[in-house]
């Protein structure tokens, strides 16, 4: 007699899932419902069979050595190389198949079973009713007259309160403000990068130095090289303009003296501010880089590129007279002190950036055009490798000569920059005029990078034909 149960009758078996590819990475189980099997087997039962019962002697091999060869051939070339093919296709497949987003880990809470009469609370659920209410709270004059419910009375059920949901954050960090201005660009990385090659090469040795003495050293060589720079380029280009001949005629002077110092240059920018204001189209923007006396008092927290140089020259006649930092920890204060001022110079010097420097390679005239090709050394930016470029020019160059690129074509340095062979360092190097030549020294130019002092005789004729007046000669010192 079969008892009722109460539950229905179980339908038939439900057939195994599929599962692609788990039978010798080829094949999908269960094996009965592949087609790759299938056509696989029936392929070896099938050459099995034709072979092993054909009466023609088809080669000089056994009758069952011919069998398998022939069977394994077609069974891989028929058989395992289509399930290889669609292997490849499934994956190719899956790769471009849209990746769905996955669900938020927070989920909703689940409804709370309902509450049994006759079933305690779990402790912690009082817990949480107790530290939940406010404690010293005065209750309401009329919850003295409500009768105190039943102890035995079952609590109304407690609502769930639903998480919070908290936005994920975004996959590049945290979203920044709309009104969040971008980061400044680094002034030294800058400076590496585009600035004429003396300037760049002193920012890249302040950037490696490995001790802060190093570091302070090679900051106090950026800010001189930095000053001479400004004042050589400015100088040609004044030359060429046949602009600004006091201003020359006092750079010449201080050639005929005892030499070029960090004082040199900066005194001759503070002298070029007028200039410089009168005309605008000789220097490009070094009006707005330099301040006189004038925009000084009307905007003393506003300095130009001339007081920054004066600061680090400051610091450089700090050094000189023997007030060197005598310790790693001091050095790197005065190094965390100047930085600022150096990075602040670098910026009003950005017009440098628009007068590059070349050193020309070769000139050469074209006929068809009327113009000459000119192939120069790109001399900007810290790698001493220079890049090398080929553009017209409608006047003719000299080889071997360092030249602004102005916006109104090339413009020689000479005589204040030149690129000598230095017998100490055993190469070329770019090279600013030093001194003239005096009864016991000879004109000589002296190296950016490494200050050597190089001969040069032809100098002091160049220098002679700078415009202006010249100084009259000292006693013993017989005139040429």
């Amino acid at each position: 007699m079969t008892r009722a149960t109460g539950r229905a009758p179980s339908g038939p078996p439900q057939p195994s899932p599929r599962r692609y590819n788990t039978v010798l990475r080829l094949y999908d189980a269960p094996l009965h419902r592949d087609w790759a099997f299938w056509l696989t087997v029936g392929l070896a039962v099938l050459v099995g069979l034709s072979i092993g019962t054909s009466q023609e002697q088809t080669s000089g091999l056994p009758r069952w050595l011919d069998t398998l060869l022939a069977v394994l051939t077609f069974t891989l070339l028929f058989g395992v190389v289509p399930a290889w093919i669609r292997l490849g296709i499934r994956r190719w497949r899956w790769r471009e198949r849209p990746s769905h987003p996955k669900p938020s880990p927070v989920a909703a809470p689940n409804p709370s079973p309902p509450p049994n009469p006759g079933a305690t609370p779990p402790p912690h659920t009082a817990a949480t009713a107790r530290t939940a209410e406010t404690p010293h709270a005065t209750p309401p004059a009329h919850a003295a007259t409500a009768p105190a419910p039943s102890p035995y009375t079952t609590p109304p059920p407690r609502t769930p309160t639903p998480p919070i949901r908290t936005p994920p954050p975004p996959p590049h960090g945290p979203a920044r403000p709309e009104t969040a201005y971008p980061p400044a660009p680094d002034p030294l990385a800058a400076a590496r990068r585009a600035f004429p090659h003396p300037v760049a090469r002193t920012v890249h040795e302040m950037q490696r130095a490995h001790t802060a003495k190093d570091r302070h050293e090679a900051l106090l060589e950026a800010g001189e090289t930095l000053a001479a720079t400004v004042a050589v380029t400015a100088a040609g280009l004044l030359t060429a303009h046949g602009a600004g001949e006091r201003n020359l005629a006092e750079l010449r002077t201080a050639l005929a003296g005892t030499g070029t110092t960090f004082g040199t240059w900066t005194v001759w920018l503070h002298h070029l501010c007028r200039v410089a204001r009168e005309r605008t189209d000789v220097v490009p923007g070094l009006a707005e880089a330099l301040r006189d006396d004038a925009e000084m008092a009307a905007r003393p927290d506003d300095p130009g590129l001339a007081q920054f140089l004066d600061r680090l020259k400051g610091e450089r006649n700090r050094t000189s007279h023997g007030d060197k930092p005598r310790t790693q920890e001091e050095a790197a204060l005065r190094v965390a002190e100047h930085r600022l001022t150096l990075e602040q110079a670098l910026m009003s010097a950005q017009f440098l950036i628009g007068l590059p420097w070349l050193l020309t390679v070769s000139c050469a005239y074209q006929r068809r055009t009327g113009t000459f090709e000119v192939v120069a050394d790109h001399l900007m930016g810290d790698h001493p490798d220079f890049d090398r470029m080929t553009f017209s020019c409608p006047a003719p160059v000299a080889d071997d000569t360092v030249y602004v690129l102005s916006p109104a074509g090339p413009v020689a340095l000479s005589p204040f920059v030149a690129s000598l062979y230095c017998a100490q360092c055993g190469r070329r190097e770019i090279c600013h005029a030093n001194n003239a030549g005096r009864r016991n020294r000879p004109a000589a130019y002296k190296s950016f990078g490494r200050g050597h002092v190089i001969p040069y005789p032809e100098l002091d004729e160049e220098i002679a034909a700078l415009p202006g007046s010249r100084p009259s000669p000292r006693p013993g010192r017989r005139t040429p």
